[in-house]
């Protein structure tokens, strides 16, 4: 599976480059290594390599590319982190400094754990059966669900809400990665009984053409 990098890091390389260079009047780089420098000084000569991936690796088109069946889905999974991509490389180049100045992913996490997603403990199980729950600290969030493989949509039925609440999936080496709008995202936090429901909202209300979640492991 493609590695999916921070939107911090990502904005990085696509908007920060170009004012760099440009105050400190330097023959302007190629887009490639600009982001290669900035990658650099952000996360260490270690990554530089993965730098031509980086992006890519952070639009939603490019993580579908699995066979994720039913079957996959079926197990528990364990939470491990938030994840944020983007619905279009045109959504990336239009918000991607804002996410950088918001670190969006990062406040995601936050925000995550104050609704009681905790990494390592926190599992949600899906059942041969259709059926499914989630724990979150002393919670246990009953539900059933249904899975499209043609479109990537699993629906959860019942868990937060009354009615359906649809993200997106995938699974891909081990790892399941569950991406709402952001407006299911507060409504999770809402069902959840999280006092910090309205600052979620207030947060992901700029942030359009983005889909926020979590990443889990086996």
């Amino acid at each position: 599976m493609k590695k999916i990098f921070s939107a911090a890091i990502v904005a990085a390389s696509l908007t920060l480059a170009s004012c760099t260079l440009g105050t400190t009047g330097q023959t302007q780089q190629t887009t490639t290594d600009a982001t290669s420098a900035i990658l650099g000084g952000i996360l260490g000569n270690g990554t530089l390599q993965q730098t031509g991936t980086s992006v890519l690796g952070t639009i939603l088109g490019n993580i579908l590319g699995g066979a994720t069946t039913q079957q996959s889905l079926v197990g528990s999974w364990t939470y491990a982190g938030p994840k944020l991509v983007f619905e279009s490389e045109n959504v990336l180049s239009k918000i991607g400094g804002q996410v950088l100045s918001n670190n969006l992913e990062q406040k995601l996490g936050t925000y995550l754990e104050k609704m009681g997603f905790k990494a390592g403990k926190s599992v949600l199980t899906f059942a041969n059966d259709g059926n499914c729950s989630l724990t979150l600290g002393s919670k246990t969030l009953p539900g059933t669900y249904t899975y499209d493989p043609n479109t990537n949509k699993l629906t959860l039925n019942g868990m937060f809400v009354t009615g359906q609440l649809p993200c997106t999936v995938t699974v891909q080496n081990g790892q399941l990665l569950m991406l709402f709008e952001a407006d299911k995202l507060l409504t999770i936090a809402t069902a959840v009984g999280s006092k910090s429901s309205s600052s979620i909202g207030t947060l992901l209300s700029s942030y359009s053409g983005l889909k926020l979640g979590w990443a889990m492991t086996r």
